[in-house]
Formats: structure tokens, sequence, C-alpha cells
């Protein structure tokens, strides 16, 4: 099997897994709070072994959150889909998979400005990522990143395929 076809199907799979890990993080003085997409919630007590699961019920996290779970998962499927065809067939649509890669790339993006502008803008907080005066708010964590990778090799392979069909 060709390197752009594995580097294609792991980009499906990344993409996937993507969904079944944190999105954003939070640590206050005494707790780690870890955010999933679809508002499952987990708290990790830093001085003690308290842990506690919740499920978010904010519309302004659930909204943008289930939005972008299932551009996500809908953008997998498509480079899910292109990979297995260049697999069994040798036919490749790059069209397919280059618009999963960029939707892969610009979801988290999207999301990220949404969180911000609602936090800013509707509840008056000053930021929503990083740091402000002392007080750590929200940072991004592994599905955010894994969303940016699952979507730079996307674009990757389908480059590399597009090149190899042009020759």
């Amino acid at each position: 099997m060709r390197i752009h076809k594995i580097i294609l199907l792991s980009a499906a799979v990344i993409g996937f897994l993507s969904v079944f890990t944190p999105v954003i993080y939070h640590v206050s003085p005494n707790y780690l709070y870890q955010f999933w997409l679809w508002g499952f919630t987990l708290t990790f007590g830093l001085s003690s072994s308290e842990v506690d699961i919740t499920f978010n019920t904010e519309v302004e996290f659930l909204i943008p959150a289930l939005s972008s779970m299932i551009i996500i998962l809908l953008s997998s499927g498509l480079i899910l889909r292109a990979s297995i065809k260049v697999v069994q067939e040798d036919e490749f649509n790059s069209k397919i998979s280059f618009i999963g890669g960029i939707l892969m790339i610009i979801t988290p993006i999207l999301l990220a400005v949404m969180w911000q502008i609602i936090y800013t803008l509707g509840r008056g907080y000053p930021t929503y990522w990083g740091s402000f005066g002392g007080e750590n708010y929200f940072m991004p964590s592994f599905s955010m990143y894994l969303q940016v990778i699952a979507g730079g090799l996307t674009i990757l392979a389908s480059l590399m395929l597009k090149t190899k069909n042009i020759k």
C-alpha cells in the first residue's frame, strides 16, 4: 500500500478519534475541568482523588459544540469514504477528500471564534481563551489539535494523490 493511502486512512481515523477526546480544558486552583463536544464534562480534584462526571447543559456551549461534532463526523466520513475507494478500487476523487480536509481545519477554528464571541459579547467576560489577569480561562485540548492534524494530513494526501494522477 502506498504511503498516501495510509496517510488518508489515518487522517480519517484521527478525525473520528477527535470526537472522543476533550475539546477544551480549564484549570482552576482546585480542579481540572475537561469538556467534550457532546457536552460531557469530567472534573478532577487536583488536591484529592475526587472525580465528578456531569453533562453541560449550557445552550451557548452545546449548540456550537454539537454542530461542530456533526461537521467533524461528516468530514471524517467523507475522508474515510475517499480512502476506502482509493484502497479498494484505486480510484480517487480529490475534491471529496480535499473538502473533508478543509472542513476538518475550519471547524475547530470556527468553534473557537464562536465561543469567544458568545462569552465576550454575550456574557461580558474579558476573554474565553488563555489567561487574563492571572485567571485561567479555557484552553484548547486534544480534540482541536487532532482535527487540525487530520485536516492537514488529508490535504497532504489529496495533493500527493492528485500529483500522482497527473503524471
